[in-house]
């Protein structure tokens, strides 16, 4: 193959891998989103959190007891879906039948809490940011450089990671929706929650649970966060929160194999908007922000052609 031809694929395989993990990183905010039309804008904070345990995980942790710190994303999975449980009890349940804009005020608060703690601390306990908004990576790993070799291509180990979770673990809750009694009321609340608790369901239940649920799924994207990028503590709002948001709106709210298909598809726009911003600047000038320009034109198309988004329309189909 050709030079271009090989740069070409590779650009669509890396994009493939970084779309697993948008896909992981959107789920969650899709299924709350889904169920409870709860705007969570903490749920890029969520992830920076988990992933700071993770770093903190593999600085203090794995040189002691020489365990990999990529097991401790089960326990930032666990971790977050406990404060995803303690928010929701605590401030959702109180305000989600009030209007759309009081949880979208609350976990925007919310989401400044979260980074200012991961940034200064509080009281006796320290900041999580170990680099002081530098960025920080996970420490005594290899995966965050290493790479294997595939035919003519290379798959960065990290985002490999990333993507075999994704496609493991949004099936597996694609199941859960559609053949548990658990999964059937989480969509029963979804379509119509009056209708489901005149149905006998617990609908506080059913919340709590797609909450946690969705926190949980942050946690997990966030532990592999720290493998594949430089996190900083505003890297939820600034860097996450906005491809979130496009993955979910493409895949269709509430769609769990809409926001897989969607992770992907936003990962290989952007990509193959990378490499094309990589290459013309040397001949046209083009500023290399580009890439993120071409990624979010591309999407406004898409939505004037498909409003309700490409692949869904939510978690009761």
């Amino acid at each position: 193959m050709a030079l271009g031809t090989v740069e070409f694929v590779q650009a669509l395989v890396n994009g493939l891998l970084q779309g697993g993990f948008f896909a992981l990183s959107a789920a969650g905010f899709s299924l709350i989103f889904g169920v409870q039309k709860v705007l969570n804008v903490a749920h890029g904070a969520f992830i920076v959190l988990a992933a700071f345990a993770t770093i903190q995980f593999s600085i203090l942790v794995t040189p002691v007891l020489h365990i990999d710190p990529l097991l401790s994303i089960f326990t930032d999975s666990l971790m977050l879906a406990l404060v995803g449980g303690s928010v929701y009890l605590l401030l959702i349940y109180r305000i989600e039948r009030t209007g759309f804009e009081a949880p979208l005020l609350a976990t925007f608060g919310l989401s400044i809490l979260l980074e200012y703690l991961a940034s200064n601390g509080i009281g006796p306990f320290p900041a999580l940011d170990p680099s002081h908004g530098i960025g920080a990576q996970a420490q005594h790993q290899s995966y965050s450089s290493t790479a294997f070799q595939i035919g003519l291509f290379f798959l960065q180990e990290a985002q490999a990671l990333a993507f075999v979770m994704a496609v493991v673990v949004l099936p597996i809750l694609q199941l859960f929706l559609s053949r548990t009694y658990r999964g059937r009321a989480i969509r029963a609340t979804s379509q119509d929650w009056e209708a489901a608790e005149f149905s006998g369901i617990n609908t506080k239940a059913v919340r709590l649970l797609s909450f946690i649920t969705g926190s949980a799924l942050a946690g997990l994207a966030g532990g592999l966060f720290a493998f594949t990028n430089s996190v900083t503590a505003t890297a939820g709002d600034e860097v996450l929160l906005p491809v979130i948001l496009v993955v979910v709106i493409l895949g269709g709210v509430g769609s769990i194999l809409g926001t897989l298909a969607a992770g992907f598809l936003v990962g290989v726009i952007m990509s193959v908007s990378s490499l094309i911003a990589l290459t013309l600047p040397s001949q046209f000038q083009f500023h290399a922000d580009l890439a993120s320009l071409l990624t979010f034109l591309i999407f406004i198309v898409i939505l004037m052609v498909r409003p309700r988004g490409l692949f869904g329309h939510g978690i009761a189909e």
